[in-house]
């Protein structure tokens, strides 16, 4: 009986046994399959993928040079020697092999002095009809390199004028198909729908070359059929996924249409990479029935584990932040778009953040240094968000994240929050320097729910942070925004031009003594007239001054007040000394003082009739440098002044330092010193201190006779402002120094001025 039993039992066991090692067999038979589907579905999505980063490479490079022929184009005469100027400047800038200017007879003019013509070239047609295009690949006539050509036509005045073309090599493209899919085991091709190649492989798994993709996979014996299927989806534009034998290696293929001409990515991987899981599972089954169920388990976890470290592998190359580990900029558009359409476009706030010189950190303290900060930010927007906001690293140290927020001045509170928290970090760590923030808030609206024109203007708002003086520096998006950036946009457009076509003019201020009321020098300003209207310095100094246009116009100046000069020494009269404001780009900049008396030597002009204004704020920057530069000026000969002097933090000291010749005082201590005794006593000790150190004391801004007398009391040399003249144009300060014996009283000066403006 007993035995009966045993039997029965091992029975029992061995059908259980046999059925639980047949369901573990389906199930994992089954999950196999699953899991060669699921990954097939990945180098889909690879292959898609991989298109759309060719299409986007592509589009920015032909926007790249888009945007060069409307520089070219938007002069208003047409010019191939600044065109190619043009083009030489930007060739370096964006690394082209070569740019070139096409007129209609196809003869390229190039940037590296080539010679070519390029009148049956289909992308010169193309772009010649007016449609900006990229060749497929070519064979490069010098060096015999693949490269792709791009074109873009011309425009001027409305007319299509010719054709920029730019060369970049296939590597470029080559390049951005190199990722680590599969373990290293996939790998990636561009070809045409007639199956000739545009970007090719050294992967140690593909083709080494070939001429036509379609002769390759028939020398293979692939299937007719699958060749057929896979030119009529190309010819739809329809992407898709086959299995082949080619190269005597199984593979899997995927193509997708990349939107550029006929162009088609084929991403492939071995048919062995995708299986090789799945048959582990099944050996692993096998070899341990005796334990099916425990195995199962372990199947089941192990496949579920793959399935994400498969899934994250993807993920981590699309979407996860190379330093932060947190999301990139491309997860964080696709989850703002989803959050943004589920609210409604309703109470939230697009926050762009950077860190104030974040570049002085790296160059102090290490890039490692700088990443632990990145870092730092991230995890502490992670601890913020709750699952109801989100965030990103956007670039270098910018950051983007968006909040729910009913009201503004919530979303100021979480800005403060944030900034609060993160210093309270900071002193934890006992870090030895304090970090700055500027952020700038855009408003959603359901009006406007596209998420790229969302982040451009919470950009465009914190660029005016930028300006503020505050911690921390908070703008909100409004419609002044807008307008100011489109003025600087119309203002920048402009300035070349008009410097081209002398629009900027010259004006004069004398400076007069205040003893014998004569003059004794003069301020050169400037003037932008366009189109018989005057624009106002206000309007784009400023501007110029954070684009760097600030230098072409100081060196125009300096020119225009040596031409000047020059023309009265040849006159006879006796011209008075000029002093032309510098700004810091300009004395910062490489050759600074050789260029000053380039411009003077060039005149054949007495250096003493230049006067060079250095403002008070740009002395503090570089004190050793500043005081070399001053040296080599006065060597050359050129009179020095700082120009207003007490305008900022300074100290008497730095009157030790600099060896200048005069020293302009601010307004505001004339007018604090018409109302307070003590006010008077600082400037007179002022005065007769720069005297002491023999040194010219001007001060502007005299506005009334009471001040004009004050200055006299106090022995100021040298007084400047609306009380003596206004700024004038050059022809009438010119009459000044015509009259006899070159001196001409400020009361005179007054009545002409007051004639010149009825007139």
């Amino acid at each position: 009986m007993k035995e009966k039993i045993t039997r029965q039992l091992a029975l029992a066991i061995v059908l259980l046994a046999t059925v639980l090692i047949s369901v573990s067999a389906y199930f994992i038979y089954s999950t196999k399959d699953d899991i060669k589907q699921q990954n097939k579905q990945y180098l889909s999505e690879i292959a898609v993928q991989n298109a759309e980063v060719i299409k986007n490479t592509v589009r920015m490079e032909l926007d790249k040079i888009e945007a060069i022929a409307n520089i070219i184009g938007s002069r208003e005469k047409f010019d191939v020697d600044y065109a190619l100027a043009v083009l030489k400047a930007e060739s370096k800038r964006h690394s082209f092999k070569r740019l070139a200017y096409v007129p209609s007879d196809g003869n390229a003019v190039t940037t590296d002095d080539v010679s070519f013509n390029v009148l049956g070239r289909s992308y010169y047609k193309k772009a010649l009809a007016g449609e900006s295009n990229v060749s497929d690949r070519l064979t490069d006539k010098i060096g015999g390199n693949f490269i792709n050509v791009y074109a873009v036509p011309l425009y001027h005045k409305g007319h299509i004028y010719g054709v920029i073309i730019a060369t970049k090599d296939t590597n470029v493209l080559s390049e951005l198909l190199k990722h680590n899919s599969f373990d290293g085991e996939g790998f990636s091709y561009i070809i045409t729908k007639d199956g000739s190649p545009v970007v090719n492989t050294v992967h140690k798994n593909s083709l080494s070359s070939f001429d036509n993709l379609f002769d390759s996979m028939r020398k293979n014996h692939v299937d007719e059929n699958l060749i057929a299927e896979l030119k009529r989806n190309m010819a739809l534009n329809k992407g898709g996924i086959f299995e082949n034998d080619m190269s005597d290696v199984p593979k899997v293929l995927a193509y997708s249409s990349v939107g550029i001409n006929d162009w088609f990515v084929i991403s492939v991987v071995p048919k062995q990479v995708i299986a090789q899981n799945a048959d582990r599972l099944i050996n692993r089954n096998v070899t341990s029935a005796v334990i099916t169920v425990i195995v199962m388990g372990a199947l089941i976890f192990f496949i579920v584990v793959q399935n994400y470290k498969n899934r994250r592998k993807l993920e981590q190359l699309a979407y996860v932040d190379s330093i932060t580990g947190g999301n990139n900029f491309n997860k964080f558009k696709l989850l703002a778009a989803e959050m943004i359409a589920r609210n409604k476009g309703k109470n939230l706030y697009m926050i762009r953040i950077d860190i104030d010189n974040f570049k002085l950190l790296n160059d102090m303290y290490g890039f490692r240094e700088g990443d632990e900060i990145l870092v730092g930010i991230n995890q502490l927007l992670s601890r913020m968000d709750s699952g109801r906001d989100l965030h990103a690293r956007l670039s270098d140290d910018n950051f983007i994240w968006l909040v729910n927020c009913l009201t503004e001045e919530e979303a100021v509170s979480k800005i403060r929050q944030f900034n609060d928290a993160f210093q309270g970090t900071m002193s934890q760590d006992q870090k030895g320097y304090k970090l700055g923030f500027t952020f700038g808030a855009y408003k959603i609206h359901p009006k406007n729910m596209d998420v790229d024109k969302i982040i451009d203007r919470a950009a465009m708002a914190h660029q005016s942070a930028k300006l503020l003086h505050a911690d921390p520096k908070v703008v909100f998006y409004d419609e002044k925004i807008r307008n100011d950036a489109i003025r600087i946009k119309t203002i920048e457009n402009m300035m070349y031009d008009a410097l081209a076509n002398r629009e900027f003019v010259v004006y004069l201020q004398p400076k007069y003594n205040v003893s014998t009321s004569t003059i004794e020098g003069a301020e050169a300003l400037v003037r932008w007239v366009r189109d018989g209207k005057v624009i106002p310095p206000s309007e784009f100094i400023s501007i110029f001054e954070r684009n760097g246009f600030i230098v072409n116009m100081d060196m125009y100046v300096l020119e225009e007040v040596c031409r000047l000069q020059r023309k009265w020494l040849d006159m006879g009269l006796n011209p008075v000394p000029i002093s032309i404001n510098q700004s810091k780009s300009l004395v910062y900049s490489k050759d600074y003082v050789d260029k000053l008396y380039g411009v003077i030597t060039r005149y054949d002009l007495p250096a003493r009739l230049i006067e060079v204004e250095l403002l008070e704020t740009i002395i503090h920057d570089n004190v050793t440098e500043l005081i070399s530069i001053i040296r080599q000026l006065r060597r050359i000969g050129l009179l020095i002044c700082i120009d207003d002097f007490g305008s900022g933090y300074s100290s008497l000291n730095m009157l030790k330092d600099f060896d200048v010749d005069v020293l302009k005082i601010d307004r505001e201590f004339l007018n604090n010193a018409e109302i307070s005794e003590r006010a008077k006593y600082v400037l007179a000790q002022i005065i007769t201190l720069a005297k002491g150190l023999k040194m010219i004391v001007v001060t502007e801004g005299v506005e009334t006779e009471k001040q004009a007398g004050l200055l006299k009391e106090l022995e100021c040399d040298t007084a400047q402002g609306f009380f003596y003249a206004r700024p004038m144009p050059c022809e009438q300060f010119e009459k000044l120094l015509s009259v006899p014996g070159g001196t001409r009283t400020f009361e005179s000066s007054r009545e002409d001025q007051l004639n010149h403006e009825l007139t």
